[in-house]
């Protein structure tokens, strides 16, 4: 068809649809992205305004109860098992445990305090990063126990009767008598309910190394004369002995008792009064097992004559 003069043409403009609306996804995202973000600088802002303790009472908080502990997994306090650590066989091993109290027993006793008392000769030789690492862990224990004295209220009333310090032979935590709250029953190694209320503190704090442990009974300078010619001397080892016992049954190995030593009144804590209450006390200590290799410790070559 042709266009006539004058006649205009005809023009059809077909617009699109509009494109389909955006969905709201983007916007639940966005919402968690932010979320995270405030929930990350709070994490910030809280990890500048507290203090060591204070982190350190959080994480004691947090860390899972009757976790096993090894020389695998992340290593340290937080460690698992591996096949290659003492104890994983499956068989049951024997507990020895002998109670002191009668004359011999108690002689038998007092000759192998002299094997008991020496020098600790199973440290190993070890990397300045090992050793610092295990004095990091005794110094973790350390404050631990510390906290745990102050933030509990039950446990609050008994600091006094609790030191402990990070010392050259290891952890050495130091439960003492009290005037008004003994350990132990008059002349006798049996406990009170307060030391076994220390007692289980320390067995608790003490599971999470696997350090070997001594165990050591101290008495005050007073004269005692028991039955059968007992004197200061067996009744401290008797002591021991019972937090020995005590320890055990709060779930500490048989295995990780090293040494149980009566001192009587040979190593009094207050030295200007040997008569006073704290002088009765009992010491544990987690003994260190890396020793960093010194030059004058490496062996010499053999002399030649």
């Amino acid at each position: 068809m042709s266009l006539l003069d004058g006649d205009r043409p005809i023009y059809i403009k077909k617009i699109p649809p509009p494109p389909p609306a955006h969905g709201g996804a983007w916007k639940v995202a966005y919402a968690d992205f932010v979320t995270a973000m405030m929930a990350f600088f709070l994490l910030l802002w809280l990890l500048n305004a507290t203090t060591v303790d204070q982190k350190l009472g959080i994480s004691n908080y947090f860390e899972p109860t009757g976790a096993i502990k090894g020389s695998s997994g992340s290593g340290g306090v937080f460690g698992g098992t591996s096949m290659t650590d003492p104890g994983v066989d499956p068989k049951p091993g024997k507990t020895m445990e002998k109670l002191v109290g009668t004359e011999s027993e108690i002689e038998n006793e007092l000759e192998n305090q002299t094997k008991q008392v020496k020098k600790h000769d199973k440290v190993k030789s070890a990397t300045p990063a090992e050793v610092e690492r295990e004095q990091q862990e005794l110094e973790k224990v350390e404050r631990a126990m510390k906290q745990a004295l102050f933030d509990l209220p039950q446990l609050a009333a008994l600091k006094n009767s609790m030191m402990v310090e990070v010392t050259d032979q290891g952890l050495l935590i130091q439960v003492v008598d009290q005037k008004g709250s003994a350990l132990f029953v008059g002349g006798s190694s049996k406990l009170t309910p307060l030391a076994q209320k220390l007692l289980k503190l320390v067995a608790s704090m003490v599971k999470r190394l696997p350090n070997k442990i001594e165990i050591s009974g101290h008495t005050d300078a007073a004269a005692y004369n028991g039955p059968r010619g007992r004197t200061n001397w067996e009744l401290s080892l008797e002591r021991a002995n019972a937090a020995r016992r005590e320890l055990l049954r709060n779930g500490i190995p048989a295995a990780r008792f090293d040494s149980v030593v009566g001192r009587a009144d040979k190593v009094p804590l207050l030295k200007d009064n040997p008569t006073s209450p704290r002088n009765r006390r009992i010491s544990v200590v987690m003994l260190r097992e890396k020793k960093e290799l010194k030059k004058d410790d490496k062996p010499r070559p053999p002399r030649i004559f």
